[in-house]
């Protein structure tokens, strides 16, 4: 599923990034490769909030939508997300 979709505040797994090299490369120096973990924080009109590792990221739909997860079995809190 695309990052758009995955439920707000569950830690999901990044197992593909489909976009072009530039666009990934960038996110792989804030923290967002394959195999990473990744929580949807906050989404409003195709903005996003996304938590990588400890740091909050600010992204817009049309990178996340090249963002593609799967839900990992570990779930994160609010209080864990704030």
């Amino acid at each position: 599923m695309q990052l758009l979709s995955s439920p707000i505040g569950k830690q999901v797994k990044i197992v593909d990034v489909t976009t072009d090299d530039k666009t990934k490369n960038r996110l792989q120096n804030i923290g967002i490769i394959v195999g990473g973990q990744i929580t949807l924080l906050q989404s409003n009109f195709g903005d996003l909030i996304v938590k990588v590792r400890e740091c909050r990221v600010a992204m817009n739909k049309d990178v996340a939508k090249h963002i593609i997860v799967e839900v990992s079995n570990e779930e994160v809190t609010t209080d864990q997300a704030l």
